[in-house]
């Protein structure tokens, strides 16, 4: 418990904002999860989605530091 306080202070978050951020970021994962799958298929689909996600995803969570 005291690991878990420690984590949610350094974030600077409580429980459920951080449960809410991880849903969030793991249903962004999701969805680039797919789009490459779909973009290995036909390269012509998705072709900049999964990156520009990504970058985003590492910015947003870069920036909650």
């Amino acid at each position: 418990m005291k690991k878990i306080k420690k984590h949610l202070k350094t974030v600077n978050m409580n429980y459920f904002q951080h449960m809410y951020l991880g849903w969030k970021i793991g249903l962004e994962l999701i969805l680039s999860f797919i789009t490459i799958i779909v973009h290995s298929i036909n390269p012509a689909w998705f072709e900049y989605s999964t990156s520009k996600r990504i970058e985003r995803l590492y910015n947003k969570i870069i920036k909650k530091r």
